[in-house]
C-alpha cells in the first residue's frame, strides 16, 4: 500500500492541513511538539481508527486528538493498493450529554475509479493488511519515544526491542512471553482456533470465491467476445447507415429541387391564368362595366318589379272601369236627390218636418186648454145667481171664456200652418202621407249615401290607376337602367325573351368567371404550400449539393 495524500481536517492541534507524498521513501522532520508524531497518530486513526487503551496519566487516545476547538477528529487519506486508488474518510465527533460525553464515529473506504463505497465497515489496516490495530501497533507502527533520553543505549535498546516485540518500551525477556502469547493467539494449541486457523479458513473461502470469479471471469470474456463481435457488426451498421444518410439526404435535395421546379412550372401556370382572367374580363367589360353576381340579382328584382307593377295598373284599371260601369240609382231617385238638394237636403228637411210635429202637439195641448177654460166658463154663467158677486164672476168669467176662445182659434191657426208644412213637403216628393213622407227622405238619404260612395270609389280607382302608371314607368326606368349598366340596348319588343337571354349570358359569364377563379385560386394554394415547405431553402445551394 502506498500512501498517496493526507488531508488533517481536525487532529490534535493540527486543523486544514493537507501533505502529498511520493512513492518512494518520505521523511517528515521538525523540531519537537511541531505534530510528527500526531501525523503518524492521524495516519493510524484513518487506518484502525482511536484505541481504547489508557495512558498511565489516564488520559484516552480518542481524548488526547479530539481537536478542543471543534470537538472532533476527522479528515481523509488517499492510498493506492495494486493499482487501484482508494479514498479513506474518517471522523469522531464529541456529542455532549447529561452524564458523559459520547461519541459518532464515522468511516468509508470509497473506489476512486467508480466512485462507490467499498468493503463495508471493516477498517482499512484490516483490508489492505490483514493485520489487527494490537499487530499493527507492535509491528509496523512506531510511536513518539516519550520522555527518555535520546542516547546511544536508549537508542540501541529501542530497536532492539522494536525488533523482537514491535514496541520500544518492552524489553527481550518481556518480548519473549509476549511472542508466546502471540503465537498462542495465531493458533490455539488444540488447532481449531485462532488467528492462523481464521486465516486458514478464509484462505478457503477464498478459494472458493476465486474459482467462481474464475468462472464468471470466463463467462465475462466469452461475452467481451461476443460484445466484440457486436461492436464489429455496430461499426459496419453504422457505416452502413451514414450511406443510407448521405443517399437520404441527396434524396431529400433531389425532392427539393423537384419542387422548386414544380413550383417555378406552377408560378408560370399562375401569371398564364391570371392574364387569361384579366383577358376574359376586359373581352366582357361593357361601358366600363362587368356583371356580377348582383347584377344578376338586380335584373331579376328590376324585372319582377316591372312584372309586378303591370299586373298592379292592369288590375286598377279592371278595378276602376267596373267601379264606372257599377249599377247605380235609378233616374226618380237621382230626381229625389235634386230636390232634396234644392230644398236644402233630407237633413233639413226631416229637421224642419219633426219641428212641425212638435209644435202641432204643442197646438193640440193649448187647443185643449183652452176648450177647458171655455167649458168652465159657460158653465160658471150658467150656474150663477143673482147679486153682485154673480155678476162680477160673469164678467170675471165672461173674459176667460172669450180669451180662451181666442187662444183654441189662434193655435188652430198655428196647427194648420205646421200642417201645412208637411203636406208641402209631401206634395213636393209626391206621396200622400207623412209617413210616405218620411220613407221616401230615408230612400233618399240611403241612395246619396251609395251615390258619394260609388264616386268615391270611383275616384280611388281612378287614383289608384295614376300611381299604378307612375309604378310601372319607375319599375320600366330602373330595369332599362339595369340593362344599359352592361352596355345593353333596351328591345322594342319581346322583353321578356330579351331578359332571358340577358340573364343567360350573365350566368355563362359568371360561372366562366368562377371557373377561371378556382383553377387560380388551385394554383396559387400549391404554389403557397411549396413556398411554405420550402421556406429557409437556398435553391443554388441544394442543387450544389446533388450530384
Amino acid at each position: 500500500m502506498i500512501i498517496e495524500k493526507i488531508s488533517i481536517k481536525s487532529f490534535g492541534m493540527i486543523t486544514d492541513m493537507t501533505l502529498e507524498f511520493s512513492d518512494t521513501i518520505n521523511v517528515i522532520e521538525g523540531q519537537n511538539e511541531a505534530g510528527k508524531s500526531t501525523i503518524a497518530a492521524f495516519i493510524k486513526y484513518m487506518l484502525y481508527g482511536f484505541s481504547n487503551v489508557q495512558d498511565p496519566d489516564k488520559i484516552t487516545e480518542r481524548n488526547r486528538f479530539i481537536n478542543w476547538e471543534t470537538g472532533a477528529a476527522m479528515g481523509t487519506m488517499t492510498v493506492s493498493v495494486k493499482g487501484k486508488r482508494y479514498l479513506i474518510s474518517r471522523s469522531t465527533v464529541r456529542v455532549d450529554g447529561e452524564q458523559r460525553d459520547t461519541y459518532k464515529e464515522e468511516s468509508t473506504i470509497t473506489d476512486l475509479e467508480t466512485g462507490v463505497p467499498a468493503f463495508g465497515k471493516v477498517p482499512a489496516g484490516e483490508v489492505f493488511f490483514g493485520v489487527e490495530m494490537d499487530l499493527f501497533e507492535n509491528t509496523a507502527f512506531i510511536g513518539q519515544i516519550g520522555d527518555l533520553r535520546i542516547n546511544e543505549d536508549s537508542v540501541s535498546e529501542s530497536i532492539e526491542n522494536i525488533l523482537f516485540s514491535g514496541s520500544e518500551k518492552i524489553n527481550n525477556q518481556r518480548a519473549a512471553s509476549k511472542v508466546a502469547l502471540k503465537m498462542e493467539t495465531l493458533l490455539h494449541r488444540s488447532g481449531s482456533g485462532g488467528v492462523i486457523y481464521d486465516l486458514v479458513r478464509r484462505g478457503e473461502d477464498y478459494d472458493a470465491r476465486f474459482k467462481r470469479a474464475d468462472e464468471d471471469n470466463k463467462q465475462i470474456l466469452a461475452k467481451e467476445a461476443k460484445l466484440h463481435e457486436i461492436k464489429q457488426a455496430r461499426a459496419a451498421e453504422v457505416e452502413r447507415m451514414e450511406k443510407l444518410c448521405d443517399l437520404d439526404v441527396c434524396y431529400r435535395n433531389v425532392v427539393i429541387i423537384q419542387n422548386f421546379d414544380r413550383l417555378h412550372a406552377l408560378e408560370k401556370e399562375l401569371e398564364e391564368k391570371n392574364n387569361e382572367y384579366n383577358t376574359f374580363v376586359e373581352e366582357n367589360m361593357r361601358a366600363g362595366y362587368v356583371p356580377t353576381g348582383a347584377y344578376l340579382t338586380d335584373i331579376a328584382v328590376a324585372r319582377r318589379g316591372v312584372d309586378d307593377s303591370y299586373r298592379a295598373l292592369v288590375e286598377a284599371d279592371r278595378t276602376h272601369t267596373e267601379e264606372k260601369h257599377a249599377v247605380g240609382i235609378t233616374k226618380e231617385t237621382e230626381a229625389a236627390i235634386e230636390l232634396a238638394d234644392e230644398l236644402s237636403g233630407e237633413t233639413n228637411i226631416l229637421s224642419e218636418i219633426d219641428k212641425a210635429k212638435h209644435n202641432r202637439f204643442l197646438d193640440i195641448i193649448a187647443m185643449a186648454g183652452g176648450a177647458l177654460a171655455l167649458i168652465a166658463s159657460i158653465i160658471v154663467e150658467i150656474a150663477a145667481g143673482s147679486g153682485v158677486g154673480a155678476t162680477i164672476l160673469r164678467i170675471l168669467f165672461g173674459v176667460v171664456g172669450t180669451a180662451s176662445l181666442g187662444l183654441i182659434g189662434t193655435m188652430l191657426y198655428f196647427f194648420m200652418k205646421n200642417k201645412a208644412v208637411v203636406d208641402g213637403y209631401a206634395k213636393k216628393f209626391s206621396v200622400l202621407t207623412e209617413k210616405e213622407l218620411l220613407d221616401k227622405l230615408d230612400v233618399i238619404k240611403e241612395a246619396r249615401a251609395k251615390r258619394d260612395g260609388m264616386i268615391r270609389s270611383t275616384e280611388n280607382a281612378r287614383l289608384a290607376v295614376e300611381a299604378a302608371k307612375e309604378r310601372y314607368a319607375l319599375a320600366k326606368k330602373e330595369l332599362l337602367d339595369v340593362i344599359v349598366r352592361w352596355g345593353g340596348e333596351p328591345p322594342h319588343s319581346n322583353l321578356g325573351e330579351y331578359l332571358d337571354k340577358l340573364e343567360e349570358s350573365v350566368r355563362e359569364y359568371l360561372a366562366r368567371e368562377r371557373q377561371i377563379m378556382d383553377e387560380r385560386l388551385e394554383i396559387e394554394t400549391k404554389v403557397r404550400e411549396l413556398r411554405t415547405f420550402l421556406a429557409g431553402k437556398s435553391e443554388i445551394d441544394t442543387r450544389a449539393q446533388v450530384p
